[in-house]
């Protein structure tokens, strides 16, 4: 019989006189990778403050290691030997890769450091994994995979037996993915457990033992190996295909943007063209591009040669660089964070860029009139809030595409839209970029993972090592392998 790592039985929990628990069962053997998939955000952070730590429950128990740790009678405080390795760094930034692996542990006694022991016992385990990381590497300028390659080294040599693994795909392009999957399952086969949370069945059929589904904070379906295919899941979630989506219909072959041989640091003479009205998916394999790419378009770069041209004219001329007033605009990774202002009405926040934009209109009684009247039909009461905090979080995201819909811009940058995004508003965040392409709007989804992206997508532009490797029309994505694009 397998050793079990992790039992959670029939656990309830209560945040703020929520269930966010609701009868939740889990169970975690030696060596598995069992995935869990959240269809919507409900009982999400709750389970993984739980599993780190002996919190209070309402009802249930918890076993780790087959010893009962928390239950409903009493929760110690503790901290479990569980590691979290997620977009959120739990690194030391300012001292070496070593540092952090060896030093920065318990148990760790020596006085006087020896580096040159230390990093040459970290190429061993380097080797193994064939990665070289400098063990003399400050942990500040690590990229987001090497970071995640010195978390779960330093959670192995630590002794921890529980890595829970949250949403790769988010902030790991696809290539640096199936690197850091390999990594996972040699780990695996030394007797370490993986919780895998994700967003997509697909990424989890390609690397889990058992499949876990989650909603509304109950357990609602568990595959096992032999039951991932499209037929046992499809009942529990939904088919985005189904969507009905704006066609791209092409009016002018020239380009609105056009990047001509841009060379920057990570750049190497970029050339692509986007049509007016497209939706184009700018997918960064290698995940060094795309933030110049938008330092560029913001105007916070300045390429070291090569020209941006915006509807045929120098991008960085004086005259263009104000690009609320050129008519570009941008959606941010976590648009909730940085672009809702909660000191203002919903309506302030909905217009607030209508008067930024070149010859911009005063915004009246009679004009302020005529908004409620043009998007009541599509946001409903929420457009008479006040108080911004009582909304929901598909409402919010509503608020910010429809004053990107309101501002009625030339183009609009959706960086990784879908970024931390549950099933249903995934579907919410799809209708919303549909109706920016159905007002003409052209859009260009910037990420380093395809997710749902090619639902929406007119054209595909794949970037790997700061070079354009492949170009793929809408009619062609049916033959893309979304591993080797």
């Amino acid at each position: 019989m397998s050793e079990e790592i992790l039992r959670l039985e029939n656990i309830i929990q209560f945040k703020e006189e929520r269930k966010v628990l609701d009868n939740f069962n889990l169970r975690v053997l030696k060596g598995e990778i069992m995935g869990l998939i959240f269809l919507n955000d409900y009982g999400k952070e709750a389970l993984i403050e739980l599993l780190c730590e002996n919190v209070p429950i309402h009802y249930g128990r918890v076993y780790f290691d087959e010893v009962l740790i928390n239950n409903y009678e009493y929760s110690s405080q503790r901290r479990n030997k569980v590691a979290i390795i997620d977009k959120k760094s739990r690194l030391v930034d300012d001292l070496t890769v070593s540092d952090n692996v060896f030093v920065i542990r318990k148990g760790f006694k020596k006085y006087l450091i020896n580096r040159n022991i230390l990093n040459s016992q970290l190429k061993i385990f380097m080797t193994e994994l064939n990665i070289n990381i400098d063990g003399n590497k400050i942990v500040r300028k690590l990229s987001a995979f090497e970071r995640c390659v010195v978390e779960i080294l330093k959670a192995m040599i630590g002794g921890i037996k529980l890595i829970v693994v949250k949403d790769l795909s988010n902030y790991l392009s696809s290539t640096e993915l199936i690197k850091f999957q390999n990594i996972i399952k040699y780990y695996c086969e030394a007797g370490i457990s993986f919780i895998y949370i994700c967003s997509h069945h697909e990424e989890a059929y390609k690397i889990c033992n058992r499949l876990y589904l989650s909603e509304n904070g109950r357990i609602q379906k568990i595959l096992n190996k032999n039951d991932f295919t499209e037929e046992k899941i499809g009942p529990y979630i939904i088919d985005f295909n189904e969507i009905k989506i704006n066609e791209f219909i092409e009016e002018n072959k020239e380009g609105i943007l056009k990047f001509k041989n841009i060379w920057t640091k990570n750049l190497k003479g970029m050339n692509f063209k986007i049509k007016k009205g497209q939706c184009t998916i700018i997918l960064d394999l290698s995940n060094t591009a795309l933030e110049e790419i938008v330092s560029l378009i913001n105007g916070n770069l300045q390429p070291i040669k090569g020209s941006l041209l915006f509807e045929g004219n120098n991008y960085f001329k004086k005259k263009h660089i104000n690009i609320i007033k050129n008519g570009v605009a941008f959606i941010g990774e976590e648009p909730i964070k940085n672009m809702i202002f909660e000191e203002m009405s919903y309506m302030d926040n909905l217009c607030f860029l209508i008067d930024r934009k070149k010859n911009g209109i005063s915004l009246s009684r009679r004009i302020r009139k005529s908004i409620v009247n043009e998007y009541e039909p599509l946001v409903g009461k929420d457009i008479y809030e006040k108080d911004i905090s009582n909304l929901s979080l598909t409402a919010l995201y509503s608020l910010i595409y429809y004053r990107i819909h309101l501002y009625n811009p030339k183009i609009v940058f959706c960086f990784q839209p879908f970024y931390g995004a549950d099933m249903y508003l995934r579907k919410h965040i799809i209708n919303l970029i549909n109706e920016l392409k159905k007002r003409g709007i052209t859009v260009i989804i910037i990420g380093i993972a395809l997710e749902d992206s090619l639902i929406l997508g007119d054209h595909l532009i794949v970037i790997e090592e700061g070079k354009v490797r492949n170009e793929y029309d809408r009619n062609e994505f049916n033959y893309i392998d979304k591993v080797n694009v």
